[in-house]
């Protein structure tokens, strides 16, 4: 259960990436040097080459100084409004900024910095449909994008259209070449379309065109996994090592990968470094926590979930794992405590009400547990060790008709299941029926002997939904 761990972690990280997508000053200021007609101005382009100059160094007040200055000459100036978006985004006033860049794009339509900086701004508030707009808008003005067209290949990516994303890289590469970064993406999803085989093609491809990329590097690690092929994998892992360097987002994806591979001491080390260089985002640690949880060192995963709730401390995520990693402690009224955190903020996490059911069975309150275990399964019918655990409530209560229904409807759902197994023996011992009880517990030596038995094991956060 603990291998599909690092799968909780692609939804929380589909913005991180975008993160190498900063604010187009450098590509701003280009223009600006040689701007196209419909973007002439009777602003000295030597201000606004500074303005962006200073937003670039980071050094904001400065620059908003200098075009608030260009602004009361030049009012309606498009170039001096984009950049004065720009300071206002990073200041975190994002609806200022994306009243500023709505304007300059206004003024001057073809502006493709302005619609770059919206299409940015929009996937940060949460509006991708408007990001892939203004997208389309800048490949319409210059079609041989390259920016343009990898972003609107990610966010078609990171929004689950796959079969979108894989046409239009299609449709670009049939108009001119395509960057490495693009066959990338288009490997991406073909590989989440499960066609591994043009995936593999896709990556050999980008890394024939830059042979130092990591993400190419970490794909062709990935169809390997697909195949089963634990030495190619391990292979592409280590070459891609050299050139992840100290990116952030490499870092944590090729954690990903070498979690996939059971390299969970790679994985840790890679993680502490992209905490390290960027201690504060809060998916880091949570991903670093849940790769503690791996091997298993219950402690460091308890740290690591308790820094990422320091950074973000209303994510109902992090919030449940650290509850279900101080549970594993038995730390229990301080493990109750963050799962009904947990559940208060998302109703919806069937794991959370199971963790809550266990510990209601830990201080015999079972009736409690009864309503938490059923809360679990209304919200996932396929959750087998709710089933079990309810099961083994209602064998505690003496309700053996129930008992009887849920601990079956466990075993089916999955036939491996120990303790599952172990309560139907009790069950029908006390049901009086000896036949079945020994078939029972046949089975439970038989899941032992294969090593699969389940004693004390809670199972992982992995949703089963």
């Amino acid at each position: 259960m603990l291998s599909k761990l690092m799968r909780v972690l692609t939804a929380s990280q589909k913005l991180i990436r975008w993160g190498r997508f900063t604010f187009a000053c450098v590509a701003l200021l280009c223009a600006l040097i040689a701007p196209p007609a419909r973007a002439q101005s009777s602003t000295d382009p030597r201000r606004l080459e500074r303005a962006a100059s200073l937003i670039s160094d980071n050094r904001v007040a400065e620059a908003e100084a200098e075009l608030n200055a260009v602004l009361r000459a030049a009012p309606n100036d498009p170039a001096a409004l984009d950049l004065l978006g720009t300071v206002r985004a990073k200041q975190g006033r994002l609806d200022e900024a994306e009243a500023l860049f709505s304007r300059s794009v206004r003024l001057d339509p073809q502006l493709i910095g302005a619609h770059m900086n919206l299409a940015y701004l929009y996937l940060l508030k949460g509006a991708p449909e408007k990001t892939t707009a203004e997208l389309r808008e800048v490949l319409r003005l210059d079609p041989e994008n390259a920016d343009a067209s990898y972003r609107l290949a990610w966010v078609l990516l990171n929004q689950g259209r796959f079969d979108e994303c894989v046409a239009f890289v299609e449709q670009t590469r049939r108009a001119h070449a395509p960057s490495p970064a693009l066959l990338v993406i288009l490997g991406d999803a073909q590989l989440k379309k499960g066609a591994a085989v043009k995936a593999e093609e896709s990556y050999r491809q980008a890394l024939d065109a830059q042979g130092d990329n990591a993400d190419a590097l970490l794909g062709l690690a990935q169809v390997a996994q697909v195949k089963a092929d634990a030495g190619s994998a391990a292979l592409y892992l280590r070459r891609a090592k050299d050139f992840v360097g100290n990116s952030p987002e490499l870092l944590f994806k090729y954690a990903q990968v070498a979690s996939n591979s059971n390299l969970d001491a790679a994985a840790v080390s890679a993680l502490r470094r992209a905490v390290e260089l960027k201690p504060g985002e809060p998916s880091y640690a949570f991903a670093l926590g849940v790769t503690w949880l791996k091997k298993p060192d219950l402690q460091e995963a308890e740290q690591s979930f308790r820094q990422a709730l320091r950074l973000r401390p209303d994510s109902a995520r992090s919030q449940m794992y650290l509850g279900y990693t101080l549970l594993k402690q038995k730390k229990l009224p301080e493990a109750r405590a963050w799962l009904e955190k947990s559940a208060q903020g998302d109703a919806g996490a069937p794991e959370t009400f199971y963790y809550l059911g266990l510990i209601a069975q830990e201080q015999s309150e079972d009736e409690r547990a009864v309503g938490l275990f059923t809360k679990a399964i209304q919200l996932s019918p396929t959750f087998a060790h709710a089933h079990v655990a309810l099961g083994a409530t209602y064998l505690k209560l003496k309700d053996y008709a129930r008992a009887q229904q849920e601990l079956e409807a466990g075993v089916k759902l999955n036939p491996e299941d120990s303790k599952a197994h172990y309560n139907l023996a009790l069950l029908y011992a006390r049901l009086k029926d000896q036949a079945r009880a020994q078939a029972e517990m046949q089975i439970v030596e038989r899941l032992k002997g294969a090593g699969k038995a389940q004693e004390g094991d809670i199972t992982a956060p992995s949703s089963p939904r």
